[in-house]
This record gives C-alpha cells, structure tokens and sequence, in this order.
C-alpha cells in the first residue's frame, strides 16, 4: 500500500464519520464548514499540533476579520462601502502574517469565506448563531489530524515504502 492510498482511505473513513456526526442535530455542526477547517490544516503543509495551530488560528483569525467588515457595513451600508471593506479586510488579512500564530494567510482567508457564506444561509454573527460556525471549524482541524494520523498509521501496518 502507498502511502497516498493509506491517506486517501484513512482520509474516507474520517470524512464518512464526519458527515456522520455533524449531522445529528442536537450537536448543530455544520459538515460542510468542517471540512473548511480540514482543508486549512492540510493546506498549510504542516502537520501535528503545529498543523492544528496553523488552522486554528488562522481561520479564526478570518473569522474576526469577517466581523468587522460586517461591523462596519453595516453602519454605513453603502455598495462603495463593501467594496472598500473587501480591499482593507484583504489586506490586514495578509498583513497580520507577520505575528507567528497568523502566518498562514491563506486560513484567514478560508475562516472569512466560511463566515460570510454561513452567514449567508440566515445565521447571525452577533449572536449564538455564530458558535456552530466556530465549533465546526474547529473540529475541521481535529478531523485533519485524524486523517492525517490515521493515515500514518495505515501505512506504518499495511504500507511498503516508495522506491
């Protein structure tokens, strides 16, 4: 066995039991959201504690940058007030690269598209509603990281190394 077929079903099996859990109301997950938080951490090339950390940050990071640029907005809801908002939020979301725990620009950007698309679907950030978000982000990284050991571990029992 590869070690990419190892990922690949340990990465199946994981998802499969993902879909599974975040869809059992009473948990309000969003599946799809954690799949979000999943891809930061694969993204980010880094794996362990630090590739949870990675994602985490980031992507709450895009979160809060998504909150003020609603923030905003909202108190002058102008189209050219949007558009302005798009640029500034862009930029301070590359710019906060320089403090380590934000370095991987690329999860702000996925924790803000998340937020704006939930927030599409009626959800309100200044409120409760916010919380499924957040929580299915998170577990996205924990299911990368089941992925990622699970697939670890398929190789180091069943996997024959790559000439």
């Amino acid at each position: 066995m590869s070690f990419l077929l190892a990922l690949s079903l340990s990465t199946g099996i994981c998802c499969a039991i993902w879909a599974w859990i975040s869809s059992i109301p009473s948990l309000h997950l969003i599946t799809w959201i954690g799949f979000a938080g999943c891809t930061a951490y694969f993204a980010s090339g880094k794996h362990g504690l630090e590739g949870i950390s990675a994602a985490f940050f980031s992507t709450m990071s895009g979160v809060f940058s998504a909150a003020v640029a609603l923030f905003i907005s909202s108190k002058i809801p102008t189209p050219a007030t949007a558009i302005i908002m798009t640029g500034i939020i862009s930029c301070t979301m590359c710019l906060k690269s320089v403090a380590k725990p934000f370095w991987f620009i690329p999860g702000a950007f996925i924790g803000c598209f998340s937020t704006f698309a939930y927030l599409s679907s009626g959800a309100n950030i200044l409120s409760a509603d916010i919380i499924p978000h957040l929580l299915s982000l998170s577990a996205g990284t924990i299911l990368a990281l089941s992925c990622d050991k699970g697939g670890n571990l398929l190789f180091s029992l069943f996997g024959k190394k790559e000439k």
